[in-house]
């Protein structure tokens, strides 16, 4: 839990807050995977615009995060382009709908089915 707490600002961050429509900066994390592969993604952010979005779980202000840039897998010697663009809810403080391409055609999407408010 220390490790958490105590994490080191990173200067090539997942999130540079605050959160502006046009803020720009550079993500990079090196990262091990279930199998143990490791790895290293690098992509250029920008906050593209704050937008309603229309979910299964509702309507939401959010922020539209695009990511361009590479994967790359030490153990296989692969390196594949990638785009993840995100949409982050300032007032559920998470994504709410995430969506990867990547070569050949690859889409993954996931999105926020349900939510239950404060009560």
């Amino acid at each position: 839990m220390a490790d958490i707490l105590n994490k080191k600002k990173s200067d090539t961050p997942y999130r540079s807050w605050p959160l502006k429509v046009g803020k720009k900066w550079k993500y990079e994390s090196k990262w091990t995977n279930e199998s143990g592969e490791k790895g290293i993604t690098s992509q250029d952010a920008e906050v593209i615009s704050f937008e309603e979005l229309n979910l299964p779980a509702g309507k939401f202000m959010a922020y539209k995060i695009k990511y361009v840039g590479y994967i790359q897998n030490y153990q296989v010697g692969g390196k594949g382009k990638v785009t993840d663009t995100f949409w982050y809810s300032p007032k559920l403080k998470q994504n709410i709908k995430h969506i990867q391409e990547g070569g050949g055609g690859f889409r993954y999407t996931s999105e926020l089915i349900n939510y239950t408010g404060a009560k």
